[in-house]
């Protein structure tokens, strides 16, 4: 029996993994950057309080768009008063319910019955949300501007 190459390669990679969020990510409409940002959003490479400490920084903690709760990713993105009021606005343009449980459940926002048209819009506005927030973050942060 001959193997090829690349069956032997099949065989000894490790299983990927599918995201279903992977291609509402990157669109020919929004642009990289803001879609890299998303990108390191879902795999929890951005560096938020919590992830600088998981990699043994000593810092003192605290959200820079709320002063009232340490920065995890997910508090700054869908448990902070800001971003909370971003995802409420959004959702009530769309007529619908805005509770998240993980970052994974904003593209559920996507797989409504939309129009191709209207599908790359919320694509385009959640990320850009997602955008907004962080670059909020960043100016409170290293900018010393609040931004309401």
């Amino acid at each position: 029996m001959n193997i090829s190459f690349k069956e032997a390669y099949l065989y000894k990679s490790p299983i990927s993994q599918h995201f279903q969020w992977g291609k509402k990510v990157w669109s020919a409409d929004i642009p990289p950057s803001k879609s890299l940002l998303a990108w390191r959003l879902m795999h929890n490479k951005l560096p938020t309080d919590e992830n600088m400490m998981g990699r043994g920084w000593s810092i003192a903690s605290i959200c820079s768009s709320c002063n009232t709760s340490l920065e995890s990713t997910f508090h700054l993105f869908f448990q902070c008063s800001l971003a909370m009021k971003l995802w409420s606005w959004f959702a009530s343009l769309l007529n619908t319910n805005q509770q998240f449980n993980s970052a994974e459940d904003i593209w559920k926002l996507c797989d409504k019955r939309w129009t191709p048209q209207c599908k790359v819009v919320v694509q385009a506005v959640i990320i850009n949300i997602l955008s907004t927030i962080w670059f909020i973050r960043n100016q409170a942060r290293f900018k010393d501007k609040k931004i309401h």
